[in-house]
């Protein structure tokens, strides 16, 4: 069987696709007649609901509450009146959601005092990892007595295919982004700042390089590689070092944070301002206008589609996230949550998937596993229906890449599998 080598060892070589909306400015997209919050919008336990139907909210009004260390607060990002508490689907899900019908008047709840404590100020305004993974900021803060954030890693990598909202933002705001990185290292005592960007970002970089005059922060650019912009991938390419499975990254004395997440913890401590908006990407030839725009959290996929003119073409698939890693939206009613940083629209001949085949044994799957898993014994294990065996091989210490299911010349759906394999472990603990 012929096909092409796409990879190189440890991740592969992707299309970015990043032409559609690189050169397109943030537009601020107006508020939808109503948004639906999620309560599990981060890593860990959904936040508890603490607004009841028919109650008046206004923008920052807090919706749901941190329910334990590994949790967030979720604020409203309109001013109106609470018209639904319920269970709904999204995407595979079911979870709870609050949907607030607007009243179009943008009045603000006052602000909190604000907190000479970062770790305090993040919790409450509800900062999360806004790359993907949604883990609550604060908890990546809270040192132990023999811990010391010495290297803070800004993550402007942004790997993903079609993606382009964070370089957008260094470009648009730098002054409040670079800011925003020398006050952390003021709060926290960082010694030094490495903001790590691919090459490809060429204007980003270019005003990066003119701007920075402080001699603890500096610029790594790496080279155009998927998945470059994971957590243990940006640590070696930055740092030399491994991070340890079940380690963070602070047990190497290192932080961690995305581009966007740096900007929502400058406007929180500065203006005590929740995270209720975030700049997003929409993409794909179907779209009739591409382009970044900063739209408020909970915004049903619908309101931003028509945004941008509508669809020209019917897409096959719509992706919340780019197409290593996103998932599915199922419905326009889906809304934009604090880790959507791309909507992503293909045809149906980018969407289509070739029928599956036997595995060949060529190993392509294991050389593209940036962290050195056989994703192939894992999947097959899981078709056995053997659990144990999929944890002991280390299912759990994937990071959803989806390199091994992209460089598969078989095209099995091994992240399919993986991903339900993780479910299961998860479930039996």
């Amino acid at each position: 069987m012929l096909f092409r080598i796409k990879r190189k060892l440890g991740g592969v070589k992707v299309p970015k696709n990043k032409w559609l909306t690189k050169l397109e400015s943030i537009n601020d997209l107006s508020a939808p007649k109503q948004i639906i919050l999620p309560m599990n919008m981060h890593i860990g336990k959904p936040a508890r609901i603490i607004v009841s139907i028919g109650q008046k909210v206004k923008i920052g009004t807090l919706i749901g509450e941190k329910d334990g260390l590994i949790s967030a607060n979720i604020h409203s990002s309109i001013s109106g009146i609470v018209e639904k508490v319920e269970q709904r689907v999204i995407g595979v899900n079911e979870v709870s959601v609050v949907v607030i019908k607007n009243d179009f008047k943008d009045t603000y709840e006052m602000p909190q005092s604000g907190s000479e404590n970062l770790v305090e100020t993040i919790k409450n305004n509800g900062i999360v990892g806004m790359g993907g993974a949604g883990f609550p900021t604060d908890v990546k803060f809270l040192l132990k007595e023999h811990q010391q954030m010495e290297t803070l890693i800004v993550n402007a990598v942004e790997c993903e295919p079609f993606v382009t909202a964070d370089r957008r933002i260094i470009i648009e705001q730098m002054n409040d982004f670079i800011e925003g990185i020398s006050l952390l290292q003021e709060m926290l005592s960082i010694k030094q700042c490495v903001i790590a960007i691919e090459s490809s970002s060429q204007e980003a970089i270019r005003d990066l390089e003119a701007k920075i005059d402080n001699e603890r922060i500096k610029l790594k650019i790496l080279p155009n590689h998927y998945p470059q912009g994971a957590e243990k991938i940006v640590i070696k390419a930055v740092l030399g070092k491994e991070l340890p499975v079940g380690k963070l990254p602070i047990d190497l004395n290192v932080g961690i944070m995305n581009v966007s997440t740096v900007l929502a913890t400058f406007h929180a401590v500065k203006e005590s301002r929740p995270l209720i908006d975030r700049v997003l990407t929409v993409s794909g030839t179907p779209i009739k206008h591409p382009q970044n725009l900063r739209v408020r959290i909970g915004t049903p996929i619908e309101h931003v589609i028509e945004a941008c003119g509508g669809f020209i073409d019917s897409p096959m698939k719509l992706i919340n996230g780019g197409p290593m890693m996103g998932k599915v939206i199922q419905s326009l009613d889906e809304p934009v949550t604090k880790t959507t940083s791309l909507i992503l629209a293909l045809t149906r001949e980018e969407a289509n998937i070739p029928k599956e085949q036997n595995c060949i044994r060529c190993s392509e799957c294991v050389n593209a596993c940036p962290v050195n898993l056989q994703p192939i014994s894992i999947s097959n294990a899981y078709r056995a229906g053997d659990i144990e065996e999929a944890e002991r091989l280390g299912v759990l210490n994937c990071i959803d890449c989806g390199a091994c299911s992209y460089i598969c010349p078989s095209k099995i759906d091994i992240l399919g599998d993986i991903r339900a394999a993780k479910q299961k472990v998860l479930g039996s603990r």
